[in-house]
């Protein structure tokens, strides 16, 4: 059974390949651009040209059309896509490349081309993440799983951390389909979920749908065919919300494949298959209708391969000999050399489900004598299972021997190429992880560091009694306040603040009341000020208060809101009897005066003040 499975960018074109371990799913496209099966240990190799996917290999030369939603013609032409002609590349016009090529189903090409973006020096990570995501897809695609794991890793880091949601999703499929082809369920899970949570956040119907395909595979995988029954239901119905004939048409296809797990299941326990074999031949002649409505044969054909598999669960022999000799038509008009291969075997299972066995051997020998099939684990893996039943079957021991001896050994050597396979992908997965979180651990320590840095250089310009600034701050921000009052030609003005008697204070009180007292005056004059504005403790009583961005009247107003600050705060609550006031000495800066001499101006204008009477405002003339 085949079965359409994936997506890349919603927007891109559809791109259909096979998957055919007989029992796998065809595959399909916008969201991730890469097509899945459910698959054995042999769809992991892939060897001369050809690309492997779910056990059937895509020729890179002679891949399968270009699919289109909204495709309303028939797909005829078998014509090889041209190889890009070489040409010296910006890294955009790279990744537009790579990106095409991924939608064009050159998957080749679009390994070299994004291998090319990430040796470019001084890529963006931007560029760098985007370079990663399509290879970890054109890897995958070429059957090199572990190195789709790394790069699909890696990209998900920075998509992430930029919170780029329909991408993580996308990702996250890519890395699902990775792990389940591998063999690793948890992971798998693990990432179906992700690609899920992505997706909904992102708000993308369409994501979904694909993301809770991806996770019906996933369960089918992991033998729960019931979960994976119920996700394959919810992605239907979401496609029935989508104007997308591609998620239709995957949905019931799909659906009908789990619905064909679940009967397999059912038949192996004892238990009645019917209604399970029911909704799949519904979903799937649906998934035929709507590929003849399309006008979609590739879609048409798979449709049709689907339903010989379920025919034949049906012991609906005669309905199934007619459906696969419409396909293979189709197939072979259109040179989909996959599902020719497919219903080959299709037939084959018919001859020997019908009891002419002699008929059906010899075509599964016939088969085994293909080239094609040569590096095509999967598909060997079934023939010579089959083979050597159908010879016990008859007593001739000897064949069934042989075939035998040969499923053992390419069993043996896939499960240890698998086995390699898997231990390696979680030793990068590891890998990956523990440098991401060294790289946090730095980047924590980094941060300490700052924190601490920017902690010390604040104590180092902070008086520590009254939190306000002090001269080493006035140094450092003086500076800046006068440059913005040059730039926009506006006055600056200085106020000396010094608290009257405060001596008297020390005596009368003791020295921890005069501290309470400072620490009071941090408090009023922070909050008299503006954020323009800079309040500073010069050391003992005096303060220092910079006017940013106001005239000369309204820097005298301050003061004098700031001697009804002083003069009306509750001083009891410091000290029964307490009483405290304070002077200032208010000037103006002259245009080009050296900052020394204004504020000896302004210091003049305070000891004024403390002459006049102090509790009082005084202005220096200019």
């Amino acid at each position: 059974m085949l079965s359409l499975r994936s997506s890349a960018d919603l927007t891109w074109p559809r791109w259909v390949s096979v998957c055919g371990d007989g029992q796998g799913r065809i595959i399909g496209s916008p969201f991730l651009g890469l097509f899945s099966g459910r698959i054995g240990p042999g769809a992991l190799l892939c060897s001369k040209e050809r690309q492997t996917v779910g056990g059937l290999k895509v020729d890179s030369k002679a891949a399968a059309p270009e699919v289109r939603a909204s495709s309303a013609a028939p797909v005829r032409s078998t014509a090889p896509t041209p190889a890009p002609t070489p040409a010296p590349y910006s890294t955009a016009a790279l990744l537009a490349a790579c990106e095409l090529s991924r939608a064009d189903g050159r998957h080749l090409d679009g390994a070299a081309q994004a291998e090319q973006v990430l040796a470019t020096f001084g890529i963006t990570p931007a560029e760098c993440a985007q370079a990663r995501e399509l290879l970890a897809l054109h890897r995958l695609r070429l059957g090199e799983v572990e190195a789709s794991v790394r790069h699909g890793l890696l990209a998900l880091e920075y998509l992430v951390d930029t919170g780029e949601l329909l991408r993580q999703s996308q990702v996250h499929c890519t890395l699902a389909l990775a792990f389940h082809e591998s063999g690793l369920h948890e992971p798998a899970l693990r990432h179906v979920l992700g690609a899920l949570s992505a997706a909904r956040a992102s708000g993308s119907k369409l994501a979904e749908f694909w993301a809770l395909s991806r996770s019906s595979m996933v369960h089918v995988g992991m033998a729960d065919a019931q979960r994976a029954l119920e996700l394959g239901r919810q992605a239907l119905d979401l496609s029935r919300l989508l104007e997308d004939a591609e998620a239709r048409f995957a949905g019931l296809n799909n659906l009908g494949d789990t619905c064909l797990e679940l009967a397999k299941t059912q038949s192996a326990q004892g238990l009645d298959p019917a209604d399970a074999l029911r909704e799949a031949l519904d979903n799937v002649q649906q998934g035929a209708a709507l590929a003849q409505g399309q006008g979609h044969v590739f879609w048409e054909t798979i449709a049709r391969t689907n339903l010989v598999s379920i025919l034949i669960e049906l012991r609906r022999y005669g309905e199934a000999r007619e459906q696969v000799g419409l396909s293979k038509r189709l197939a072979a008009a259109n040179g989909y050399r996959n599902l020719e291969l497919d219903n080959d075997a299709q037939l084959a299972e018919l001859l020997r489900a019908e009891g002419r066995i002699d008929e059906a051997t010899a075509m599964m020998v016939a088969q085994l004598a293909d080239p094609f099939i040569e590096d095509d684990p999967a598909r060997l893996t079934r023939l010579h299972r089959a083979l050597g039943e159908m010879y016990k079957e008859r007593g001739h021991f000897k064949f069934a021997l042989d075939h035998a001896e040969k499923l053992h050994e390419l069993t043996l050597r896939l499960t240890r190429q698998t086995a390699g396979l898997q231990s390696r992908m979680l030793i990068n997965t590891l890998e990956i992880e523990q440098a991401r979180h060294e790289t946090e651990r730095s980047q924590l320590e980094a941060q300490v560091l700052r924190i601490r840095a920017e902690k010390l250089d604040q104590q180092a310009h902070t008086d520590p009694l009254t939190l306000l600034p002090n001269r080493r701050a006035l140094d450092r921000q003086l500076p800046a306040l006068m440059r913005r009052a040059h730039d926009r030609a506006q006055p600056l003005c200085a106020a000396m603040v010094d608290l009257d008697h405060f001596k008297r204070v020390n005596d009368a009180h003791g020295h921890a009341t005069g501290d309470r007292v400072l620490a009071a005056m941090g408090t009023i004059l922070t909050d008299a000020i503006r954020d323009s504005d800079l309040a500073v403790r010069l050391g003992g009583e005096e303060f220092l208060l910079v006017f940013g961005d106001a005239t000369p009247a309204d820097a005298a107003k301050a003061c004098e809101r700031l001697l009804d600050a002083v003069s009306g705060f509750r001083w009891d609550d410091v000290a029964p009897g307490l009483r405290c006031t304070v002077s200032i000495g208010l000037a103006v800066r002259n245009s080009g005066e050296r900052t020394a001499h204004w504020l000896a101006r302004a210091d003049k204008a305070l000891y004024e003040a403390k002459r006049a009477g102090r509790n009082r405002v005084e202005s220096a003339p200019q």
